[in-house]
């Protein structure tokens, strides 16, 4: 009768074997220090030869256990005695076998998702590389020409606002003047109207000299009388003023 076949433990890289071997001595580490502690022995200088004792004991068990062990472990497949790099004796079975290990660079497969996307993010980065570039030529200037529109629109208002006081301070700026001027009559409005200037500076000269005296009128040919004219009025007037302060000295 033939023995049982049993199935390998099944691991995938050596990396594994060597993390079962360290959780199996930290383990061992921490139930010594919870059973024989090191704040226990007389002189914490020396080490407890107990504690020694035991802690090689532990570890004997352990390397012991994995080295019986490797026979029934398979590492991505192979043999584990075939994966694991024996670099001294090939028959030895020390706890080195384990431990020497070296560490290998694994590669996961090839994601054509993850690809695209560092390829678009590439693309981004040369999209906004080229963004800042065509910032740095065109934002100085665009700046100085704001600025510049800023400052005359502050500066006219600046304007503007002291314009505004000083009406307030002069009490409403310059009076708006109507001069109405009489023409004498229609016709003459008419011929101020119409353009007729000369003639109607004619007419005024005559009025002037019809004012200063009758031989100023007569001197033009075409005047009215003279006992209209001022000159002669006013001389009839003295005159009059005369002839009462006579009669009134009389009396």
């Amino acid at each position: 009768m033939t023995a049982p076949h049993h199935r390998k433990i099944e691991l995938q890289s050596p990396a594994d074997l060597l993390y079962l071997h360290t959780n199996a001595v930290a383990l061992s580490r921490r139930k010594l220090d919870l059973h024989l502690p090191p704040s226990a022995t007389n002189d914490g200088n020396e080490p407890d030869p107990m504690r020694e004792r035991v802690k090689e004991l532990v570890d004997e068990f352990i390397t012991k256990t994995f080295t019986t062990a490797t026979p029934s472990i398979s590492i991505n497949g192979m043999d584990s005695t075939t994966a694991l790099p024996i670099q001294q004796n090939p028959n030895s079975t020390s706890p080195s076998i384990i431990l020497s290990a070296p560490e290998t660079i694994e590669y996961e497969p090839y994601d054509a998702r993850l690809a695209a996307r560092v390829t678009s993010l590439y693309a981004q980065l040369e999209s906004l590389t080229t963004t800042v570039a065509q910032l740095r030529r065109d934002t100085p200037a665009r700046a100085a020409r704001e600025y510049g529109d800023q400052l005359k629109k502050a500066l006219l208002e600046d304007d503007q606002e002291e314009e505004e006081q000083e009406v307030a301070v002069n009490g409403g700026g310059e009076m708006d003047w109507d001069l109405h001027i009489p023409l004498g009559t229609e016709e003459e409005a008419q011929r101020w109207k119409d353009g007729e200037v000369a003639q109607v500076y004619e007419d005024a000269l005559r009025t002037l000299l019809r004012l200063q005296g009758e031989e100023e009128i007569e001197e033009m040919g075409d005047g009215p009388d003279g006992d209209g004219a001022l000159a002669t009025t006013v001389g009839k007037a003295e005159r009059a003023i005369k002839a009462a302060e006579v009669v009134e000295g009389m009396k």
